[in-house]
């Protein structure tokens, strides 16, 4: 009899994350367990450092995305996660039976998750280009801290493109700066200085979400920016969603502070 947790996300789910969580005195992870990324590649995904709380994010964020899906993640096919990074997600589902593609317009965070993680097909797209990926490819599609940092034209081009590559029936779960998230950053002093923006610019946010278009993007000079690709801070509402991304999904859901009381999860089905 198998111990419990052994056969990764396809045996006991909850038995699988907690073997996931590590002690606080622990930085390497005990058998069974994926690798770590180096600290420097966590942190330019992440803002993390410390492997334990690498890993409990994880576990949060694979709790969340079960709690909103229709089915167990265990069932899909032929999962696409859309800005992989170095694993946060990718990482905790070893021991899939379907097909696990992550992209990332990152050479380094491909490189590392190609060499550490036998279970990713790990591909590297380029900004604004189409997808490397057939049309109605996958049949669920998981996006963590991505569209929560894009320009409006890029945030529409990768919703097309998601819409292209997912296949009739399939569910998306993409992660955003919802109203939980903009009404944190404007409450609390720890968050606002978390995403490291000016004051002005929040409050021009706020005002565009709250009684404008319902879309706010505050550029950075992130770690993404560049003459191709636009990095920053994101704000959208729940009307905005509905009505944009209405238009090329259903939007089945809007798990509102889904991951750490801050970002917001959008489930989607595709036509």
């Amino acid at each position: 009899m198998p111990i419990p947790g052994s056969e990764g996300i396809a045996g006991d789910f909850e038995a699988w994350l907690a073997q996931n969580l590590l002690p606080p005195d622990a930085n390497a992870p005990p058998e069974g367990i994926a690798p770590f990324p180096p600290a420097d590649l966590m942190h330019n995904t992440t803002g993390l450092t410390a492997p334990r709380d690498f890993a409990s994010h994880g576990v949060h964020f694979m709790r969340a995305l079960s709690a909103l899906s229709p089915t167990a993640l265990r069932d899909f096919r032929a999962v696409l996660d859309f800005g992989v990074g170095v694993g946060r997600v990718a990482r905790l589902f070893h021991g899939f039976q379907g097909r696990y593609v992550g992209m990332d317009v990152d050479d380094r965070h491909i490189a590392w998750v190609d060499r550490n993680l036998a279970h990713v097909e790990a591909v590297r797209t380029k900004p604004r280009r189409r997808l490397p990926a057939p049309d109605r490819s996958f049949d669920a599609v998981i996006s963590i801290s991505v569209f929560s940092h894009l320009s409006e034209a890029d945030h529409l081009f990768y919703l097309d493109e998601l819409a292209r590559v997912a296949a009739p029936g399939a569910v998306l779960f993409l992660s955003v700066h919802g109203e939980r998230a903009l009404h944190r950053a404007r409450e609390e002093e720890r968050i606002f200085a978390m995403l490291d923006i000016p004051a002005d610019a929040l409050q021009a946010a706020a005002d565009s979400v709250d009684g404008g278009r319902g879309y706010a993007f505050i550029r950075q000079n992130g770690h993404l920016t560049s003459a191709a690709y636009d990095y920053g801070i994101t704000f959208v509402s729940h009307d905005y969603v509905r009505t944009e991304w209405g238009k090329r999904f259903e939007v089945a859901a809007i798990g509102a502070g889904a991951l750490h009381d801050f970002q917001d999860v959008v489930v989607l089905r595709a036509r």
